[in-house]
């Protein structure tokens, strides 16, 4: 081991025990909570798995988490969720370097002490870890709200402005509740493997959001809900009428599927105006840059931003956008009719 990743894992050591000094037990345990994990655990019971082989290495390796998600919430207390293996690997960050220099820039907004500070407030839903430098927080919902404040920064919408919203890769259910501590109040989608969406009502009812059948909520004005099936979000999407408001949400969550199932989600949002991706440069055999590069093009009604994130290390990006005004669409098309004239 080099001088390095000795010092690394020094430091990882520190960390533990900062954060360690700041723990505190979960409450007793509820009727509610113990309802909510037979509803947890009944959904994984009907949860049938695909037997066919994986077609490739990123859908092989998502499948064995969905395999391990499920052995845990029978074998051990899903109200510590948050503690366990497979969710510290997939979706759950400690110690990382990168949260010092996200909450510096999020205590340095303006509207910190009346709008941030309370939206990073932790609760003990899946007993989270404590940031020690921030005990009151977490560092994965940091890492959540410095999404939401880039986004916002960028393109100058606030979330609380949209009024549907659809995340793709949902995870347990985190950025959703905080969307909805910053202010929305619209209809919302998670979309995900239907292990981690049963995991994702378990979250969010624990938190007191309202979550609903997607047949019910078609109907209605408000509240989340969470899916699976492609054809159910098809028409859930459909169904929303007015697009006006709408926002895609996939952080490090589309990059990491297949392309195949990419190329069933993106048709999907041809009508949203409003977009907040994260990814990494290459995973497995896909290369991100590339692929991002050449869907965003075919969008010309949306203004686009793709940057480096410089905190994080191996080369991950944002890519946000809006719905471009009318002036700037009719900029764009006289460019482009310059550009044509001057070719002839």
């Amino acid at each position: 081991m080099t001088l390095s990743k000795k010092l690394k894992k020094l430091e990882r050591r520190i960390c533990r025990l900062l954060c360690a000094r700041h723990d505190r037990p979960l409450p007793p345990e509820t009727a509610r909570d113990k309802a909510l994990t037979e509803e947890l655990r009944a959904a994984l019971r009907d949860i049938t798995e695909p037997e066919q082989a994986a077609e490739s290495a990123s859908e092989e390796e998502w499948l064995s988490n969905v395999n391990r998600l499920g052995e845990l919430v029978f074998n051990e207390d899903p109200r510590e969720f948050l503690r366990w293996d497979i969710i510290l690997k997939t979706m759950y960050i400690t110690c990382a370097d990168y949260t010092k220099p996200e909450l510096k820039y999020l205590r340095g907004h303006p509207d910190w002490n009346t709008r941030w500070r309370d939206a990073v407030k932790e609760s003990h839903v899946g007993h989270p870890v404590p940031y020690w430098r921030y005990p009151d927080s977490s560092e994965n919902l940091i890492h959540h709200a410095y999404h939401i404040a880039q986004f916002e920064d960028r393109t100058g919408r606030r979330i609380d402005g949209m009024d549907f919203i659809l995340e793709f890769g949902a995870g347990y259910g985190s950025m959703c509740r905080l969307i909805h501590k910053l202010g929305f109040r619209g209809r919302y989608v998670a979309f995900d493997l239907p292990a981690f969406s049963a995991l994702q009502k378990f979250f969010l009812k624990s938190m007191s959001l309202t979550v609903h059948p997607p047949d019910r909520f078609r109907e209605e004005a408000s509240g989340i809900a969470c899916v699976s099936d492609i054809s159910q979000l098809s028409a859930l999407i459909s169904g929303q009428g007015d697009m006006s408001e709408s926002m895609f949400v996939a952080t490090w969550s589309i990059s990491e599927t297949p392309v195949g199932l990419r190329d069933s989600i993106l048709p999907l949002l041809s009508s949203f105006k409003a977009f907040l991706i994260a990814y990494q440069a290459q995973f497995r055999e896909v290369d991100n840059i590339a692929f991002f590069k050449g869907w965003t093009a075919a969008r010309t009604d949306i203004q686009w931003w793709d940057w480096k994130i410089e905190q994080i290390p191996n080369h991950n990006r944002y890519l946000v956008g809006r719905a471009k005004s009318a002036g700037t669409r009719k900029a764009g098309i006289r460019q482009k009719v310059e550009v044509a004239r001057s070719n002839s």
